[in-house]
């Protein structure tokens, strides 16, 4: 989980839940140990590979920076999933912050407020954030109770409603669509929620939740088509392309295999393309080296270049260079290396600074 970064107006903004205690810093050393709870984790969005493999090798240049927040009462951890996995793996000490909660509840709801917090959320993590905020505040005021529970809701949704700017009606649909989420990642996996939230899975709020809907009568059919067999017939006069002519070598795609949690949901580049497999190009994070994998043709799909920015830059800059057509053969070698990663390390930059340097291009 990244820090909580503020947004416009959040400065206003005042949870919904009250804090007890104060914090307390603590120093850790790598044989120390943290309690990790699945609730919790399974909150938190997973980083796509290219975050994974730019936090980690910021943590293994300057350290830990951010201390780890840990639930003061039951001594779990819960902010800083991503950089304690980095820092157990590579023995990198890291500092950790006891935060005081009444309940589990509470826990999830400074969680979700910490994820509320960040830039760049798609419209449908707001609503899953706001909506599962909303379901977690109406279980701690305790549940369905006939007259004084119907008021509370109402209070709830309004306060919700006031803070996020947005109406009563807003926060009721949130509601209803992160129950549908979580019907479907039931059903499809934990996976398909993220899938869903970061809009890779191509579904709009409204078919989700009228996926979900159908779950209740035919799971067996929504789970089909939540797996891709279940294809729907494409509008009269649209053309279909086949799908491994979208497949090309060096273009970004994500890979898609629930039995393989190293490489699932992860960015590659394309090293080559057979008749039914292609091979691809990504990072092993334990060794940070590019490692070639295999794979069927209906486990990627292939990404736009200009939804990576930060990857467009970089495949401009390699361009560039080689047009010049005057590189000697270790770089052209090196520019070839670079063009596998979806990110670059601090150190793969500089190696691209240094050619760029040579050649005098800014």
């Amino acid at each position: 989980m990244h820090p909580t970064q503020e947004t416009p107006g959040s400065e206003q903004r005042q949870p919904l839940v009250v804090l007890r205690g104060s914090t307390r810093k603590h120093h850790h050393t790598v044989a120390d140990s943290l309690r990790i709870h699945p609730d919790f984790q399974t909150l938190i969005p997973p980083l796509s590979a290219s975050e994974f493999a730019t936090l980690e090798a910021s943590i293994q240049e300057k350290g830990c920076r951010d201390p780890l927040v840990v639930w003061a009462e039951e001594k779990i951890l819960i902010d800083g999933h991503n950089r304690y996995a980095i820092c157990t793996a590579h023995g990198i000490p890291y500092q950790t912050v006891e935060m005081s909660f009444d309940s589990p509840n509470t826990v999830k709801v400074w969680m979700l407020l910490n994820q509320l917090g960040r830039r760049n959320l798609t419209s449908e993590s707001v609503s899953y954030l706001r909506g599962t905020w909303y379901e977690l505040t109406k279980q701690s005021r305790g549940g369905d109770r006939k007259s004084s529970g119907q008021n509370d809701h109402l209070k709830t949704e309004t306060k919700l409603g006031a803070q996020f700017k947005a109406s009563p009606k807003t926060i009721r649909r949130d509601a209803q669509f992160a129950k549908a989420v979580d019907t479907l990642s039931s059903i499809g996996g934990e996976d398909m929620k993220w899938r869903i939230l970061s809009r890779s899975a191509g579904m709009t709020k409204k078919q989700v939740i009228a996926l979900a809907i159908d779950a209740r009568s035919n799971p067996a059919k929504v789970a089909k088509t939540l797996q891709g067999r279940d294809k729907k017939v494409k509008p009269e006069g649209e053309l279909t392309i086949a799908h491994h002519l979208t497949l090309k070598i060096g273009s970004l795609v994500e890979v898609y295999a629930p039995d393989r949690q190293d490489v699932n949901g992860r960015l590659g580049r394309i090293q080559s393309v057979g008749e039914k497999t292609a091979t691809v190009w990504m990072r092993h994070i334990p060794t940070i080296t590019m490692q070639s994998y295999t794979f069927k043709h209906s486990a990627l799909t292939a990404v736009p270049l200009e939804n990576q920015p930060g990857l467009q830059e970089i495949c401009d800059r390699t361009g560039r260079l080689h047009q010049l057509g005057n590189l000697d053969p270790f770089e052209v070698e090196i520019l070839n290396l670079l063009e596998r990663a979806t990110v670059l390390t601090p150190t793969e930059l500089q190696y691209l600074e240094q050619i760029e340097n040579r050649h005098k291009l800014d």
